[in-house]
């Protein structure tokens, strides 16, 4: 019998997102990562993570997306293992794992923005509609460690400025 109207849990929506994101054209061949390590959902994670093998989802944040933004985060953590970012940008995370982060997560957004433009997965939205997650076209073009670089820049420039107006 087809049960229609019912809530899924946040595992069931997992599975479900997976299988499409499998049973999608575009992500056959991606198929094969997603299979790699465990992967589920964490009490007490405020997001998602990985550690480049296993991916975890934090249930309260999976249960405020729509299926699209759940295909979008689900793409995200996996692309991370895909590029094996853990391993290939080793030094940046030893020198600053946040800005590490943050550079892998521009290239990668990019990247499932450009390949979704037809609302298959989407950027998460809060609830005033701004996108939760880091998207710059500024950084179009640019590998990671080209992000950090500017963002590093970046990052002392602001320092500094903060710095000379409370000077």
């Amino acid at each position: 019998m087809l049960a229609i109207n019912i809530e899924l849990s946040a595992e069931q929506r997992l599975t479900k997102n997976f299988t499409a994101i499998m049973g999608n054209d575009r992500y056959v061949a991606l198929a094969g990562v997603l299979m790699i390590g465990d992967t589920g959902i964490d009490e007490a994670c405020p997001t998602a993570y990985t550690n480049g093998r296993d991916c975890w989802y934090g249930r309260v944040f999976v249960e405020g997306l729509s299926d699209a933004e759940f295909r979008f985060l689900i793409l995200h953590e996996n692309y991370h293992k895909l590029f094996m970012h853990l391993t290939s940008w080793d030094y940046l995370y030893k020198e600053d794992p946040k800005l590490a982060n943050m550079a892998c997560d521009y290239v990668i957004n990019l990247m499932i923005a450009d390949e979704n433009r037809d609302g298959f997965a989407t950027m998460p939205v809060d609830a005033q509609g701004k996108q939760i997650g880091l998207l710059d076209e500024r950084f179009r073009g640019m590998d990671e460690l080209q992000v950090s670089q500017v963002s590093q820049v970046s990052q002392v420039s602001l320092v500094s400025l903060v710095s000379l107006v409370q000077g």
